[in-house]
Protein backbone atom coordinates (compact mmCIF):
# COMPACT_ATOMS: atom_id res chain seq x y z
CA UNK A 1 0.00 0.00 0.00
CA UNK A 2 0.88 3.36 -0.81
CA UNK A 3 0.60 6.45 1.15
CA UNK A 4 -1.09 8.11 -2.04
CA UNK A 5 -3.54 5.40 -2.07
CA UNK A 6 -4.34 6.09 1.69
CA UNK A 7 -4.80 9.10 1.09
CA UNK A 8 -7.58 8.73 -2.02
CA UNK A 9 -9.32 6.06 -0.09
CA UNK A 10 -9.73 8.28 2.79
CA UNK A 11 -11.13 11.09 0.24
CA UNK A 12 -14.02 8.79 -0.52
CA UNK A 13 -15.90 9.68 2.33
CA UNK A 14 -18.33 12.11 2.30
CA UNK A 15 -16.92 15.80 2.54
CA UNK A 16 -13.74 14.57 3.11
CA UNK A 17 -10.31 16.96 2.07
CA UNK A 18 -6.87 17.41 2.29
CA UNK A 19 -5.37 19.87 4.36
CA UNK A 20 -1.70 20.64 6.15
CA UNK A 21 -1.87 22.33 9.06
CA UNK A 22 1.34 20.85 10.11
CA UNK A 23 3.53 21.90 7.36
CA UNK A 24 3.99 19.33 3.89
CA UNK A 25 5.10 16.35 6.21
CA UNK A 26 1.78 15.54 7.93
CA UNK A 27 -1.22 14.91 5.34
CA UNK A 28 -4.41 15.91 7.30
CA UNK A 29 -7.86 14.37 6.49
CA UNK A 30 -10.51 16.40 7.31
CA UNK A 31 -14.29 15.88 7.47
CA UNK A 32 -16.85 19.06 5.67
CA UNK A 33 -16.56 20.57 9.17
CA UNK A 34 -12.66 20.80 9.39
CA UNK A 35 -12.71 18.29 11.53
CA UNK A 36 -9.28 15.69 11.36
CA UNK A 37 -10.30 12.05 11.62
CA UNK A 38 -6.70 10.89 10.19
CA UNK A 39 -2.95 11.98 9.82
CA UNK A 40 -1.06 10.24 6.82
CA UNK A 41 2.90 10.78 7.66
CA UNK A 42 6.31 8.42 6.58
CA UNK A 43 8.54 8.00 9.76
CA UNK A 44 11.87 9.86 10.09
CA UNK A 45 14.57 8.69 12.24
CA UNK A 46 13.32 11.01 15.12
CA UNK A 47 10.32 9.77 14.59
CA UNK A 48 11.21 5.81 15.25
CA UNK A 49 13.14 7.03 18.55
CA UNK A 50 10.10 8.97 20.48
CA UNK A 51 7.86 6.20 19.14
CA UNK A 52 10.41 3.52 20.64
CA UNK A 53 10.96 5.89 23.67
CA UNK A 54 6.98 6.53 24.45
CA UNK A 55 5.73 2.81 23.05
CA UNK A 56 6.15 -0.78 24.25
CA UNK A 57 5.55 -2.39 20.78
CA UNK A 58 7.77 -5.20 19.10
CA UNK A 59 6.72 -4.50 15.73
CA UNK A 60 9.79 -3.51 13.63
CA UNK A 61 9.64 0.17 12.53
CA UNK A 62 12.27 1.92 9.56
CA UNK A 63 12.49 5.22 8.45
CA UNK A 64 10.22 5.89 5.51
CA UNK A 65 7.57 3.67 6.88
CA UNK A 66 3.56 4.74 6.20
CA UNK A 67 1.98 5.49 9.04
CA UNK A 68 -1.90 6.66 9.87
CA UNK A 69 -3.05 7.95 13.15
CA UNK A 70 -6.92 8.06 13.70
CA UNK A 71 -9.30 7.95 16.16
CA UNK A 72 -10.90 5.44 18.08
CA UNK A 73 -13.72 4.76 20.63
CA UNK A 74 -11.93 3.97 24.05
CA UNK A 75 -13.57 0.87 24.58
CA UNK A 76 -11.57 -0.42 21.26
CA UNK A 77 -8.38 1.40 21.91
CA UNK A 78 -6.97 -1.56 23.85
CA UNK A 79 -8.43 -4.58 21.67
CA UNK A 80 -6.73 -3.28 18.81
CA UNK A 81 -3.60 -3.18 19.96
CA UNK A 82 -3.21 -6.03 21.50
CA UNK A 83 -4.27 -7.84 18.62
CA UNK A 84 -1.58 -5.73 16.16
CA UNK A 85 1.58 -5.05 17.04
CA UNK A 86 1.54 -2.45 14.49
CA UNK A 87 -0.96 -0.73 16.01
CA UNK A 88 0.29 1.32 18.50
CA UNK A 89 -0.47 4.71 20.70
CA UNK A 90 -1.44 7.95 18.84
CA UNK A 91 1.49 9.13 18.05
CA UNK A 92 1.73 13.12 19.02
CA UNK A 93 -2.14 12.35 19.87
CA UNK A 94 -4.08 11.68 23.04
CA UNK A 95 -3.21 8.08 23.61
CA UNK A 96 -6.94 7.33 25.03
CA UNK A 97 -8.60 8.28 22.08
CA UNK A 98 -6.40 8.18 19.40
CA UNK A 99 -4.37 5.09 17.47
CA UNK A 100 -1.45 4.76 14.85
CA UNK A 101 -1.12 2.01 12.53
CA UNK A 102 2.33 1.08 10.93
CA UNK A 103 1.40 0.45 7.55
CA UNK A 104 2.64 -2.30 5.61
CA UNK A 105 3.14 -5.00 8.54
CA UNK A 106 0.42 -7.12 10.63
CA UNK A 107 -2.81 -4.86 10.32
CA UNK A 108 -4.68 -5.99 6.92
CA UNK A 109 -5.94 -3.58 4.75
CA UNK A 110 -8.92 -3.56 4.80
CA UNK A 111 -8.74 -3.79 8.58
CA UNK A 112 -7.39 -0.04 8.47
CA UNK A 113 -10.39 1.31 6.16
CA UNK A 114 -12.42 0.23 8.70
CA UNK A 115 -10.87 1.87 11.11
CA UNK A 116 -10.41 5.33 9.00
CA UNK A 117 -14.65 4.99 8.38
CA UNK A 118 -14.81 4.57 12.26
CA UNK A 119 -12.70 7.68 12.92
CA UNK A 120 -14.52 9.77 10.15
CA UNK A 121 -17.94 8.64 12.21
CA UNK A 122 -16.47 9.21 15.19
CA UNK A 123 -15.50 12.77 14.18
CA UNK A 124 -18.82 13.59 12.00
CA UNK A 125 -20.80 12.40 14.73
CA UNK A 126 -19.22 14.63 17.59
CA UNK A 127 -19.74 17.38 15.06
CA UNK A 128 -22.96 17.02 14.53
CA UNK A 129 -23.59 17.29 18.33
CA UNK A 130 -21.81 20.50 18.40
CA UNK A 131 -23.68 22.25 16.04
Amino acid sequence: MTKEQLIKDCLQLEGSYLDHPYGEFADVIKNKSGKSFAVIGILTDKDIASIKKNCDSNVLIEAGNINITMKCPPELIHPFREKYTALIPGYYSNKNHWNTIILNKDVPYEEVLKMVQLSYDLVVSKGNKNG
